[in-house]
């Protein structure tokens, strides 16, 4: 079933996600992200921060697996490819968090922005790493 999977790229992108996000979220939003939070985030960060790396490797093996279904190969259409997943996918479940939880828009702004680079910058890596084929 992962057989178009490239693990390498997989794992180069987990950490540039991982490096994006902290950057993200720690530096260049870090005012108005917790400024428009509608709640106090609870619980030990550093079990948030762990889910947070599994999840975001689901996400990437994902994306590689999906993209390579599609049959996405190089950097444009697989940026291309992780765009439209991010729109089909990733938007529409924040978007419904935004009508039917109440986050501020704001709040969703933030979170959709750094999705969308993280499916991108996913994406790229996928493209430009392919998968070679075993001789």
């Amino acid at each position: 079933m992962f057989k178009s999977v490239n693990w390498a790229a997989v794992a180069v992108a987990v950490v540039l996600l991982e490096i994006v996000g902290f950057v993200w979220y720690a530096q260049l939003f870090v005012a108005p992200w917790t400024a428009s939070q509608s709640f106090a985030p609870t619980g030990d960060p550093a079990i948030s921060m762990s889910v947070g790396v599994v999840v975001t490797v689901l996400q990437v093996i994902g994306l590689a697996w999906a993209l390579g279904r599609l049959g996405a190969r190089g950097l444009a259409p697989c940026v291309g490819g992780a765009f439209l997943l991010w729109l089909f996918f990733d938007f529409t479940t924040m978007a419904v968090d935004y009508v039917y939880v109440g986050h501020k828009p704001l709040f969703v702004a933030i979170n959709l922005g750094f999705q969308l680079a993280a499916y991108l910058i996913a994406g790229a890596v996928i493209g430009l790493m392919p998968k070679r084929d075993r001789a």
